[in-house]
């Protein structure tokens, strides 16, 4: 099994690809890193929690779960949640342009960061 920091090493370094990728002109390569970045790092907090990771299901309810940590940003954050997801959906279907990647690239980094947060609490 991935440990808590090899997901978060995973997590920085997919950041990383996903702004090469989209610099490069690869916007479905871009959107996967992305999507992956903050996958990994919801797993990362996940283990930290105890709590079971695996699916792409329990992925989604452990995001929702730290979410509802701060109702007072919640649907904020899962309005964020649903733009990274599209990233993910964007791979299979690329439904997306260069912008919208772009602004889900800077939407995923915001989702990390309010995830990290959250996790804290």
């Amino acid at each position: 099994m991935t440990t808590v920091e090899r997901h978060q090493e995973i997590c920085e370094q997919f950041l990383a690809h996903a702004e090469d990728e989209y610099d490069s002109g690869d916007n479905l390569q871009a959107a996967e890193k992305a999507w992956g970045a903050f996958a990994h790092c919801v797993n990362s907090i996940a283990i930290e929690e105890g709590w079971k990771v695996g699916t792409h299901r329990l992925l989604r309810d452990n995001a929702i779960r730290l979410i509802d940590r701060d109702p007072e940003r919640a649907e904020v954050r899962r309005l964020q949640l649903s733009a990274v997801e599209l990233l993910h959906v964007n791979f299979y279907k690329e439904l997306t342009t260069g912008d919208e990647i772009r602004h889900g690239i800077d939407d995923t980094r915001a989702l990390i960061e309010a995830m990290r947060d959250l996790a804290s609490r």
